[in-house]
């Protein structure tokens, strides 16, 4: 069976953010918010629905996904493959939009909902701070942690770190209720067009058991071979990889002007090895926290051999 990435954010609204599968969404977000009993979510009505046409160049309008919940809350959805400057002031911009967006003139600051923003990235958002996949961040003070409000909330997913405790730690992380959805995020490579087989045949094991998880796949499988689906899909495949193209070509335009600046100066030596170094320390964290040269070359957009020459220099 041929599956398509879900990492796509094309591909993650149309799974998650249609109204026709929003019992799929609600099973999502109860595991991502590891929501039981009385807590669970047990309805949504979505507030941004459409799919912005594709053009030829792949680009599209908002594909995050945001829902109001039955327990009054508001949910802000965002997936992101490819690392964004200053992610997390533009995620806490994003929250602060949304709830503020939530009170109309004339009514009381505490007719605001809770309002949670859940950013799943391809990447780690602070690797030098934890090499946890599920993160969640509240405003406690300082000494004695009290929340100064629960009407804010964030959790940060790192697919990246997923599949590092996947392959090290796997009994582990099957204790934890997201599993089988960032599994079905992971399991799919748009990159290099790889689907890990192990991954699916864990899935479709655990949907002999779990409704919810056996209707997810067979949407995904559904969306996978639908003709206009996969047109689109590789039409934003192809300006994602443009832009990861365009990123790689840049930090390399200005690696070489730099270089030259540094020789007109007498300073290219220092300025060579202290690129060097910074790549270095940023590698040996990763290694530290039992990423392989693959995964790593991967994330920070090089090859196995560059990786591997700079870790060795």
């Amino acid at each position: 069976m041929q599956y398509l990435d879900l990492k796509m954010d094309f591909m993650f609204k149309q799974l998650f953010g249609h109204p026709s599968r929003k019992s799929i969404t609600m099973a999502f977000l109860n595991a991502l918010l590891h929501r039981t009993g009385d807590d669970r979510i047990v309805d949504v009505q979505f507030e941004n629905t459409e799919l912005t046409k594709e053009t030829e160049d792949g680009k599209t309008g908002r594909l995050d996904v945001i829902v109001r919940t039955n327990r009054g809350e508001r949910i802000h959805v965002e997936i992101q493959i490819i690392p964004q400057y200053g992610m997390p002031e533009r995620l806490l911009y994003y929250w602060a939009r949304l709830f503020s967006s939530s009170l109309s003139k004339g009514e009381r600051y505490d007719t605001l909902p809770p309002t949670i923003m859940i950013a799943i990235l391809n990447y780690p958002l602070f690797p030098h701070e934890t090499d946890r996949f599920h993160t969640i961040f509240h405003i406690r003070e300082d000494e004695e942690q009290f929340l100064w409000s629960d009407h804010l909330e964030f959790h940060v997913l790192d697919l990246s770190q997923f599949m590092v405790k996947w392959k090290k730690y796997r009994r582990d992380v099957k204790q934890s209720p997201e599993w089988p959805w960032l599994t079905m995020l992971s399991a799919v490579d748009s990159r290099t067009k790889k689907i890990d087989e192990e991954m699916v045949r864990e899935l479709e094991g655990i949907a002999m058991t779990e409704q919810d998880i056996l209707e997810a796949l067979e949407e995904w499988q559904n969306l996978s071979v639908d003709p206009e689906n996969r047109y689109a899909y590789e039409m934003r495949l192809k300006w994602l990889l443009d832009q990861l193209s365009n990123i790689r070509g840049s930090r390399e335009e200005g690696l070489k002007e730099g270089l030259k600046r540094g020789l007109e100066q007498g300073r290219a030596e220092g300025l060579k090895e202290g690129m060097k170094h910074k790549e270095r320390e940023m590698i040996r964290k990763m290694v530290e926290k039992g990423m392989s040269i693959a995964d790593i070359a991967h994330m920070l957009d090089l090859t196995e051999e560059e990786v591997q020459r700079i870790w060795e220099s």
